[in-house]
């Protein structure tokens, strides 16, 4: 007998008797030949991971709010002036808030009126009364008093009258800034109005008056008085200040930190530096009523 035969049945006697003792093992209670059985670990694995992702994205969510500031002034600029605002929140309400801020109001206003963008504004009694009324936003506080815009030409101009601005060249800054939405409200007939001309920030329209390439300009009060060099043609009337107001997006327990936050800055170190560098006393009670009305002012603007 060849020597692979002899081999093959020595395998195959091997396999019988391996084969026939492991059975008699298993009818006697000893190890079993069938592998055992698998368990269905997919449904948990997918369970698990849907879990987990829903909980990474909450937390993803929480932990960066986004917090919008129109440009009312040049963007490192206005970074800088809002930038304790945000680290003072973020130690107080154990959340995190990330500045948003944008080139122009036309970009702001563009990217504003879609809606889901932000989850905390600073921003104007049209814009506030905007956001509560289509974009269901809950206004939380307020900064201290009211604000107006003042009409201002260069020293050596004698304009003593709004009316004797109509076709004249005006400064301001596009709509939907209040200075913008203020002039509306003076010049409501469109055949009776200044000649706008649209400067990017408040500073850079009192310029253009100073240097006569404009007539006059629309400001707000508080940035008019931080000139000495003008004379005041007129003094809109006086609204709400800017008010801080929610999104939806943003949990109620998380506003009323926010709330809480802004109500007591004056208490803490860091809410008196951010209250500095805003330039108010304090922030004060404001509710969605406080600004209701105010969002007809946008009328006509594009867009709204």
């Amino acid at each position: 007998m060849r020597l692979s035969e002899q081999l093959h049945r020595h395998q195959a006697h091997v396999g019988f008797i391996v084969t026939k003792i492991t059975r008699k093992q298993s009818n006697q209670g000893g190890i079993s030949m069938q592998p055992p059985r698998r368990k269905h670990t997919l449904p948990w694995i997918f369970s698990t991971l849907f879990i987990a992702g829903i909980s990474l994205s909450g937390v993803a969510h929480a932990a960066n709010w986004r917090f919008a500031v129109p440009p009312f002034l040049p963007q490192a600029e206005l970074q800088a002036q809002y930038a304790p605002l945000v680290e003072f929140l973020n130690a107080t309400t154990g959340e995190h808030f990330e500045l948003v801020t944008s080139s122009s109001f036309l970009s702001y206003w563009n990217t504003a009126a879609k809606g889901g963008a932000y989850d905390l504004v600073l921003d104007n009694a049209p814009m506030v009364d905007f956001f509560v009324q289509r974009q269901k936003f809950t206004v939380l506080a307020k900064i201290a008093g009211v604000i107006s815009q003042s009409v201002v030409t260069n020293e050596k101009t004698n304009i003593f009258e709004a009316n004797e601005l109509i076709g004249k060249k005006v400064a301001t800054v596009a709509s939907p800034s209040l200075s913008a939405l203020a002039m509306f409200q003076l010049f409501p007939n469109p055949m009776r109005q200044p000649d706008f001309i649209y400067a990017h920030d408040a500073r850079a329209a009192v310029q253009m008056a100073q240097t006569n390439q404009v007539v006059a300009a629309i400001v707000p009060t508080p940035v008019a008085i931080q000139f000495s060099n003008l004379n005041l043609v007129t003094t809109t009337e006086q609204i709400p200040h800017l008010a801080v107001a929610a999104a939806p997006s943003m949990p109620v327990e998380t506003q009323k930190k926010v709330k809480q936050a802004l109500l007591n800055a004056p208490q803490t170190v860091l809410g008196q530096k951010a209250l500095a560098s805003l330039n108010t006393t304090g922030f004060e009670q404001a509710s969605n009523a406080n600004y209701s009305g105010y969002a007809k002012w946008l009328e006509g603007t594009y867009g709204y």
